[in-house]
């Protein structure tokens, strides 16, 4: 069956036990990235701009699960590290390869949309980060890319590397 045969996924709530039912638990255990997104609802272009184009995107991630936390798990999770709170929207991808190996290098990273003043650089960012995550390759570093985009753009507080955020306050130190 072809791409063009067969429909995307679609994302799913991060409400336990809403997941879609139809879908086979090994396809999801086999799947490589899980892809959290955080979202308080800010009235600002690049949140507007980032939730629909997210909507759209997300479901042709075929090594991805996405998850949507709902208004209450943002506010619990703010709540828990207020430090996010207004970095958002935010997304957090989490690499089950590399957290399993505990790779030094990293398990993931955080993209924090709100520290991006301009919509189109926003846009460009989500668009780079999704294609960076449909060509990895078994064993590959993820966080590699992502640390040479930060250098090379300046960055620096838009993206995370879950690494360091395990050890900070922001992290809550869990591993």
């Amino acid at each position: 069956m072809s791409l063009a045969e067969s429909p995307p996924a679609e994302p799913r709530p991060a409400e336990p036990g809403t997941e879609d039912q139809t879908e086979n638990n090994s396809s999801v255990a086999h799947k490589r990235f899980d892809i959290f997104v955080i979202d308080v609802g800010w009235n600002s272009p690049i949140s507007e701009s980032f939730r629909t184009n997210l909507k759209h995107a997300l479901p042709y991630q075929q090594n991805c699960n996405s998850y949507f936390l709902s208004a209450k798990q943002c506010f619990v999770l703010a709540r828990l590290h207020p430090s996010m709170l207004g970095v958002e929207p935010s997304m957090i991808v989490i690499d089950r390869e590399a957290y399993a190996a505990r790779r030094p290098e990293g398990y993931g990273f955080k993209l924090n949309l709100g520290m991006v003043r301009d919509v189109r650089a926003a846009n460009n960012l989500v668009k780079w980060i999704l294609a960076v995550l449909a060509e990895q390759k078994p064993g590959s570093n993820v966080t590699s890319p992502i640390q040479k985009l930060i250098h090379k753009e300046g960055m620096r507080g838009a993206i995370n590397i879950m690494a360091e955020l395990a050890h900070s306050t922001a992290g809550g130190g869990h591993h």
